[in-house]
């Protein structure tokens, strides 16, 4: 991500603006600056289960490492789509399995691999609630899952002594879905007060077609996170891998053990 000028803040823009506003903003940052959220749900007759992921680089080459790790796979398996529908992968990152999905046999603990090797971090976040709830619950979610993948990113940054990232991005949904997050964002950020540079951490939204290889991690994680909740007995290599990476604490610790033990 090349120099520009200097960001944007986003009380200087109006919510259509925003929608539209990550690809810039991030264009004025260091690539070490920018985490990324990857998001899924799961909904039953009566419940419905939500999983955030906040993922963030430990070193600043991380995404250009991680665009490397790429360029190999395909110089190594080709660059040629296989059939659709036929891995889950190939939705949550279409061009991160492009290499290998005409293998699904091998395509997720070829990614695991490729994922497990990046000097990176994931928090996650869960949050169960019945269908049918009140449209106000939902800050109420937001804000739960923005609180928890913060504070696990706090305690990393006080852990570590890391410098905070500046931005994170978040695929973009309606300008109302938008704001809704954007408050539940602050809310959940003003919560925090261990960390004075954590202060200042910005919720940007991306909704360019093409989608920046950071955040194909960030949902391909997000939705292991999911498949694990919800089949917990089935192999799992690419949720071996966020566990593994996975920062401490985490609301989905308490959930994944209350799921197991049904």
């Amino acid at each position: 991500m090349p120099a520009a000028s200097k960001p944007t803040t986003r009380r200087q823009l109006s919510p259509a603006q925003h929608k539209s506003d990550a690809s810039r903003v991030m264009s004025g940052l260091r690539p070490e600056h920018v985490a990324f959220l990857g998001e899924c749900s799961t909904t039953t007759q009566d419940s419905r289960t939500d999983v955030q992921v906040l993922c963030w680089p430990t070193v600043p080459a991380t995404w250009s490492m991680l665009a490397h790790a790429l360029e190999e796979l395909q110089a190594l398996r080709g660059n040629i789509a296989g059939e659709p529908g036929l891995t889950w992968t190939q939705d949550a990152a279409p061009q991160l399995s492009r290499p290998v999905d005409r293998e699904p046999n091998a395509v997720e603990s070829t990614l695991a691999a490729l994922i497990r090797r990046l000097p990176l971090r994931f928090a996650v976040a869960v949050v169960e609630h019945q269908t049918g709830r009140s449209k106000g619950s939902d800050i109420v979610r937001h804000r739960s899952l923005f609180s928890g993948c913060l504070m696990a990113y706090e305690a990393y940054l006080k852990s570590s002594r890391q410098a905070a990232c500046r931005l994170v991005i978040a695929a973009a949904g309606d300008a109302v879905v938008n704001e809704l997050r954007r408050t539940a964002f602050d809310e959940a950020l003003s919560q925090l007060t261990g960390t004075a540079n954590l202060k200042g951490l910005e919720l940007g939204f991306w909704s360019e077609l093409a989608t920046p290889l950071p955040m194909e991690v960030s949902q391909l994680a997000a939705v292991a996170v999911g498949r694990h909740l919800r089949q917990p007995s089935e192999a799992n290599p690419i949720f071996e891998t966020v566990r593994a990476h996975l920062a401490p604490p985490s609301r989905f610790h308490a959930m994944g053990q209350k799921k197991r033990s049904k």
